[in-house]
């Protein structure tokens, strides 16, 4: 269970990165000390998981308000 935890934690940590910096994964993967490939392979995960479409500001303001959300859930 802790390996799913962690692999969710890291897609979640990803799409809230790349979403913070203008989509971009260049900058993304800069940050997070991970390889370009690695960051486009999360976000394909997370499109396959979620059907997100990144082009579409309401669901990417829905997305934000979800990760805003799951931090204070973590808080309590």
């Amino acid at each position: 269970m802790n390996r799913i935890k962690k692999k969710n934690s890291e897609l979640i940590s990803t799409l809230e990165c790349y979403l913070n910096n203008k989509q971009s994964i260049r900058k993304t993967s800069e940050l997070m000390n991970v390889h370009t490939r690695t960051v486009s392979y999360r976000l394909s995960k997370i499109v396959d998981l979620t059907d997100i479409d990144f082009d579409n500001i309401a669901e990417i303001l829905a997305v934000r308000n979800g990760i805003i959300i799951l931090k204070i859930l973590e808080l309590l």
